[in-house]
């Protein structure tokens, strides 16, 4: 949506004005409860952190799983990658957030293996690249560990299932690192969805959009390496980036990479990523369905290609897809990777309103037009009243108004829960939802009554949402959701539907 400064935040003041009207008991609650995670979420504090490993310290790994993981609850004890530069990284990591003597007594495992038969561990946390999740996540729970694993879940759905079925055979915790089932600000806009202000929900839509034109793999650019030149992804591009000379000599092919290029920019591959639609499809993809109460699509329409980048990348720079949803209401998601423009987020479309939520951090509401309205939707203020007989709250539109006392409440509310500051860091930022959902998890452990919000069973759901679109794009094929797909025990997929098409090709 094109907005000025000004109607950005008559938007946010009506999504507050929402929230302190229906939800006013709950907030005075939060603002007086000492715990953001557990008064959210229904989890509760361990007496003791759970003893955990970390698998994978690239990005993820340090920047969401450990930079961002609740000392009280998550104790790291030992860490393995096979990177120098992630190892060194993952060291830095633990001194930055444990100090010096600490961090340097976390215990660096050569192999996999050895970590795995570390009897101390009681957990694993997986940020590796997309193909290896199945593999860590099996192997983890049949040696007796708990385990939460970077989303997608994995690299597809029949590995999803297997996933999901070793869980339930060994009793161990799956968790999957969707973390806006963890995101105080997701929690709070669904609050606001539920209250009915939109009207008859019938579309959303979500978006990612980057600019990686600038790399040196653009092919508009005179410098552009030639495909397969081994310097082809230099800057601009944080799937393709330069490869450290310290990781150059890793013996990438004995860890099933074909070379050290598909080890550093795995993303970029079929074989061992999911491209857009796994990576930055599946967040949005779950943002929707759970504002449509998590439903399952009947249909799916998508295309996308290599329509910009001319090197040696295989996953598509831009992406459409075209969900039928339960009750005839439409879902529209693109991703591309030329213009940034617009960020990332959700857009909730309802016949009386419009609710936009951008870039994990501004949440906006705005009236739908009405006969009679002389004034821009997107220009009007709400106000809320108590109905006298039945002290339901009232909701009306003005052209102007001051920040009201619901809204006000809400407002701090909203503060102290949406904002934190991450262990280590000096200044305070959005909760994204990787600190609550670690809290969650290590709580799980201690607390087996308790079932952490994405499961594998809810993430499987995820992962055919996305794993579908590929499908439907590289088939040029629609796709008809079949309910098999969703059952661990089924061997049915959107795979089996993929080499259906190419038998009758």
């Amino acid at each position: 949506m094109n907005l000025d400064d000004k109607q950005k935040e008559i938007g946010k003041l009506n999504f507050l004005t929402v929230l302190g009207s229906i939800e006013g008991d709950f907030l005075r609650q939060a603002i007086a409860s000492p715990t953001v995670g557990p008064f959210l979420f229904g989890y509760g504090t361990v007496d003791q952190p759970i003893k955990a490993g970390i698998v994978g310290t690239g990005n993820e790994g340090c920047q969401a799983m450990i930079e961002q993981s609740p000392p009280g609850s998550i104790e790291y004890i030992g860490y393995h990658d096979i990177r120098p530069t992630q190892i060194a990284r993952g060291r830095r990591t633990f001194q930055k957030i444990y100090g010096e003597e600490k961090g340097n007594a976390v215990k660096f495992h050569e192999t996999w293996e050895a970590m795995l038969g570390d009897k101390d561990i009681e957990a694993i946390v997986i940020a590796t690249p997309l193909w290896t999740h199945k593999k860590f996540a099996v192997e983890a729970m049949r040696a007796g560990k708990h385990v939460l694993c970077e989303k997608l879940m994995a690299h597809s759905v029949a590995e999803c299932k297997e996933m999901v079925r070793v869980a339930e055979e060994t009793g161990k915790i799956l968790s999957i690192g969707h973390q806006r089932h963890y995101s105080p600000l997701y929690d709070l806009t669904l609050k606001v969805v539920a209250s009915g202000v939109l009207g008859d929900i019938r579309h959303v839509r979500a978006l990612w959009h980057r600019n990686n034109s600038w790399t040196l793999s653009n092919p508009h650019r005179p410098d552009t390496p030639s495909p397969g030149d081994p310097d082809w992804g230099v800057s601009g591009d944080s799937w393709c980036p330069s490869i450290p000379t310290e990781d150059k000599d890793v013996a990438a092919t004995s860890y099933g990479y074909k070379n050290v290029d598909e080890l550093v920019r795995w993303r970029l591959f079929d074989r061992t990523g999911g491209g857009l639609m796994a990576e930055l499809g599946s967040h949005q993809l779950d943002a929707c369905s759970l504002f449509l109460g998590k439903v399952h699509p009947e249909k799916l329409l998508a295309t996308g290609g290599k329509y910009f980048f001319e090197d040696a990348r295989e996953c598509e720079d831009h992406v459409y897809c075209m969900y039928q949803m339960p009750g005839g209401v439409t879902l529209n998601y693109s991703t591309i990777s030329t213009n940034a423009q617009e960020g990332y987020g959700e857009v909730v479309m309802g016949t009386r309103g419009t609710l936009c939520v951008m870039n994990e951090r501004d949440v906006m509401l705005f009236k739908e037009r009405e006969p009679g309205d002389t004034m821009p939707p997107e220009e009007m203020y709400l106000t809320c009243s108590r109905d006298p007989s039945t002290q339901k709250p009232v909701m009306k539109w003005t052209p102007s108004t001051g920040i009201s006392k619901e809204a006000g409440q809400a407002k701090a509310a909203y503060e102290k829960l949406v904002y934190f500051t991450p262990p280590g860091a000096a200044d305070a930022t959005v909760n994204r939802g990787y600190f609550t959902e670690l809290e969650a998890f290590a709580f799980a452990i201690r607390h087996p009554e308790y079932k952490v919000r994405c499961s594998g069973a809810v993430a499987l759901a995820d992962a055919v949402m996305a794993l579908s679109a590929n499908v439907s794009m590289r088939t040029k094929q629609p796709i008809s959701f079949k309910s098999e797909w969703y059952d661990p025990t089924s061997p049915e997929g959107p795979e089996s539907a993929a080499a259906a098409v190419a038998k009758n090709a």
